[in-house]
């Protein structure tokens, strides 16, 4: 799992705690610019007291495994226990041509 990944989970459960970017850097004492730029996969790196207090902020932990583990039973019964994140919409702009809307005459 790389920083990418990390924000993207982290973002998701900050939205399901429903908490607001800057609720979280209060908390966490990490800036809401760092949070957005974390969230968003922009932030090149973040160290990892940074990183444990923003988890701690939203509910999260992080666990220390060799590389290629796979799933455990613990893992599959807190994926249970665990609510469903809602899936998130996203706002998608249109760009506009400079000429403007096009109007249609209909023939009578």
């Amino acid at each position: 799992m790389d920083l990418f990944e990390l924000g993207e989970m982290f973002r998701h459960t900050r939205i399901a705690a429903n908490k607001t970017q800057q609720q979280v850097a209060e908390q966490s004492g990490v800036t809401r610019a760092r949070i957005s730029r974390f969230e968003t996969g922009r932030l090149p790196e973040l160290g990892t007291v940074k990183l444990l207090s923003l988890f701690e902020a939203v509910g999260l932990e992080l666990f220390a495994r060799p590389i290629g583990h796979g799933r455990t039973l613990d893992d599959v019964l807190a994926e249970q226990r665990t609510p469903a994140v809602p899936e998130i919409r996203r706002r998608v702009r249109v760009r506009r041509s400079g000429t403007g809307a096009k109007t249609i005459k209909k023939s009578e």
